[in-house]
């Protein structure tokens, strides 16, 4: 959750261009709101029957430690009409971009 942790910590900086971070992941409403308290500047979504992932297509099936469906990690970058701009979404599952490069994607794209 470093990554979490790193746009947490950017929150000031993406209150600036009106923007707001959404995570979503596969883990149950619990582990969802604990998530939140930890992070609260991000909106944390429980997607425990992976609808959104699926509708999103962001499904990585068998890709988790024990062979379980994870989500594949990818950024979305969304206007305020609800058009995708841009995505990123990288090769290995354990790529992820910093708070820094999706404020400069977010400056870019949006």
């Amino acid at each position: 959750m470093i990554e979490l942790g790193e746009l947490e910590g950017n929150h000031a900086e993406f209150e600036k261009r009106n923007v707001r971070v959404v995570v979503a992941s596969l883990e149950g409403p619990e582990v969802a709101r604990s998530t939140q308290e930890r992070f609260p500047h991000l909106v944390v979504v429980a997607d425990s029957d992976g609808k959104l992932i699926n509708a999103a297509g962001v499904l990585h099936a068998g890709a988790g430690q024990k062979q379980e469906d994870i989500a594949a990690p990818t950024t979305f970058f969304i206007d305020k009409q609800g058009t995708v701009r841009s995505l990123f979404r990288p090769k290995q599952v354990i790529t992820r971009l910093s708070a820094k490069e999706v404020l400069r994607a977010v400056d870019e794209k949006l």
